[in-house]
């Protein structure tokens, strides 16, 4: 999947998702990051990877800007969710109020 993502809103993203400016191997694999793929990376001391490790990773940038279409995707749909309520209440309201 070919997601064309700017940067900076990614790593807004992967801040506010992740809580941090460094991913952990234990979050890693919460988010389907193959533990090899990890190990992989530029990891620091302390078993870290740094945000700009992720974005700099071609396949850890594109799974995290695929997470981030799938969160506006949700996000979209509630919001459709929403109006429909809206609109079946207004229709609720002009049935009832000719009665």
């Amino acid at each position: 999947m070919s997601t064309e993502i700017s940067t900076n809103i990614l790593k807004k993203f992967i801040i506010k998702t992740i809580g941090a400016d460094k991913l952990a191997e234990k979050q890693a694999n919460k988010f389907d990051i193959d533990a090899d793929k990890f190990e992989d990376t530029d990891i620091d001391e302390n078993n870290y990877l740094d945000i700009d490790e992720i974005l700099d990773d071609s396949d850890l940038y594109e799974q995290f800007a695929t997470l981030y279409v799938e969160e506006q995707d949700k996000k979209a749909d509630k919001k459709d969710e929403e109006k429909e309520k809206e609109e079946n209440l207004k229709i609720k309201d002009k049935n009832g109020a000719g009665v």
